[in-house]
């Protein structure tokens, strides 16, 4: 008697098992899965990269140039991040990001001891992350807009003669008035010139290059001023 209840113990314990996989009536029951994109890789004359079906992201630069202007879109597609891709750069003199691009991410440009010049132009980039131009001893110029709503207080460090130009109330003048060894300048208040504490009037003559939508990158002589001529990209 006792084996019998223990046999049909059993079977209702395996009836219950089964409906409870298989939901009410028996009929099977599937979670649709979210399906990560897998992305294609591409590369052109410039760069390699990541394309997916809305957006690019790069992931390497294949140059040694001096003057760089990221390229915004590349096979049609808006180009969002870089990377690391001027980790450590030995040439690096300065860098334009158009208004695609999302965030420049944490040691973005580490101890590329030769960047002078940043301009971020008004658009998607809204955060410069931890330790992003850490080492950038030669920065003197950054052009950054009111679009970027966050700096991370390391994002600089080391960036001892700093000038950043900028909107009154913006992010980067709050950031800039925390270092004294960091210069905020309202791009909108006419300024026409720096004192000689503040910046260096030297022209530089520098390997221009220009980007296409393919991110071809074409190289040309140009001379460019390092206090006037960098805020004219916004």
């Amino acid at each position: 008697m006792l084996k019998k209840f223990l046999c049909l113990l059993g079977a209702g314990v395996m009836l219950f098992s089964f409906v409870a996989c298989n939901g009410n009536g028996g009929e099977e029951t599937t979670t649709e899965e979210a399906v990560t994109e897998k992305p294609v890789e591409g590369e052109n004359d410039s760069y390699k990269y990541l394309e997916y079906s809305d957006h690019i992201e790069l992931t390497a630069f294949k140059g040694y140039n001096s003057y760089i202007s990221l390229p915004g879109y590349i096979n049609g597609k808006p180009v969002t991040s870089f990377g690391k891709i001027f980790k450590e750069s030995l040439t690096l003199v300065t860098i334009i990001i158009p208004a695609t691009y999302t965030e420049i991410e944490d040691e973005a440009f580490y101890n590329a001891c030769k960047l002078q010049n940043l301009t971020i132009h008004s658009g998607s980039l809204k955060r410069i992350g931890a330790n992003a131009f850490l080492g950038c001893q030669a920065l003197k110029i950054a052009n950054i807009p009111d679009t970027v709503t966050e700096i991370h207080e390391d994002a600089f460090k080391y960036c001892t003669e700093l000038i950043i130009y900028g909107t009154a109330g913006s992010a980067a003048e709050e950031f800039a008035s925390k270092f004294s060894s960091v210069y905020f300048r309202d791009k909108n208040a006419g300024v026409t010139e720096a004192s000689t504490e503040e910046a260096s009037t030297e022209e530089a003559s520098t390997e221009e290059t220009s980007t296409d939508e393919n991110g071809t990158t074409e190289a040309s002589a140009t001379v460019e001023n390092t206090t006037e001529e960098s805020t004219t990209n916004e």
